[in-house]
C-alpha cells in the first residue's frame, strides 16, 4: 500500500507483492519502507546506523540479510539458510526475515527497470523526526495517537485521508505510508538527510 499525493490531496494505491512495479510509475518519486540496496555478504552500515538514531526502540529496525540468504530462503530448509547466513553475516537470520523475502526481492528486481526514483524510508525514523523525539510503540494506543497528532501537524488533510483509507488497512500501516510520503516529500525538495551520510547510492536511508 501507498499513500500517493498529486499536488492536490493524498489517495492511496495497491498492489500485488509481485506486482510492486505498478507503484513505481515513470518519472513519480517514491520513499518506501523496504531495503533497498541488497549486498552478497555481510550487514548494511545503514541498518546499524539506524538503530543509533532510534535510542531504546533499535529492536524496531529490521536487519537486511545479503541477497543470497534471501534467495535461499524462498525454498530451501531453515537449517541450510541459517547456516549459509551465519557464513556471510555471522549471525543467524530472523524468521520475520525470511517471512519478507518476497517482497524484498519483487522490490530489487522492479528496482531493475523502473523509472521512477526510489529511496529507502523507515517510519519510525520519520516519525522520530516530525516530532524531536523517539514515538510510543505503534502497536499502542498513545504510540497511535502520537502518530496521528504528528501527520495531523504537517498536513492539515492527513487525518481526513487516514479516515478514507479502505477498511481493510490497519491504521498503523496507513501512518507508515503517510511518514514514508513525508519523507519522500523532504527528499524531493532537498531537505532530507541520508544516512550514512556521505551515502550516494544504496544502501542508504532518508528521512
Amino acid at each position: 500500500m501507498a499513500a500517493t499525493h498529486d499536488g492536490t490531496e493524498i489517495a492511496w494505491q495497491f498492489a500485488a507483492v509481485d506486482a510492486i512495479g505498478g507503484l513505481l510509475l515513470p518519472r513519480a518519486l517514491v520513499g518506501i519502507d523496504m531495503p533497498i540496496g541488497l549486498l552478497d555478504a555481510g550487514l548494511r552500515e545503514c541498518d546499524a546506523l539506524l538503530r543509533r538514531e532510534l535510542p531504546g526502540a533499535g529492536s524496531r529496525v529490521f536487519t537486511t540479510p545479503p541477497r543470497p540468504v534471501l534467495e535461499l530462503g524462498l525454498a530451501a530448509p531453515n537449517a541450510d539458510v541459517q547456516e549459509l547466513a551465519r557464513r556471510l553475516t555471522g549471525q543467524g537470520v530472523s524468521r520475520q526475515a525470511l517471512g519478507l523475502a518476497p517482497r524484498i526481492l519483487a522490490l530489487d528486481d522492479a528496482l531493475g527497470t523502473t523509472e521512477a526514483v526510489v529511496v529507502e524510508v523507515h517510519p519510525e525514523l520519520s516519525f522520530a523526526t516530525m516530532c524531536g523525539h523517539v514515538l510510543p510503540s505503534k502497536h499502542g494506543a498513545a504510540g497511535v495517537a502520537a502518530r496521528i497528532d504528528a501527520v495531523e501537524a504537517w498536513r492539515s488533510d492527513a487525518v481526513a485521508a487516514l479516515d478514507r483509507r479502505p477498511t481493510r488497512v490497519p491504521i498503523v500501516d496507513a501512518l507508515d505510508a503517510l511518514a514514508a510520503l513525508w519523507t519522500a516529500i523532504r527528499f524531493r525538495d532537498g531537505r532530507a538527510r541520508v544516512i550514512p551520510p556521505d551515502a550516494v547510492a544504496a544502501p542508504r536511508v532518508v528521512v
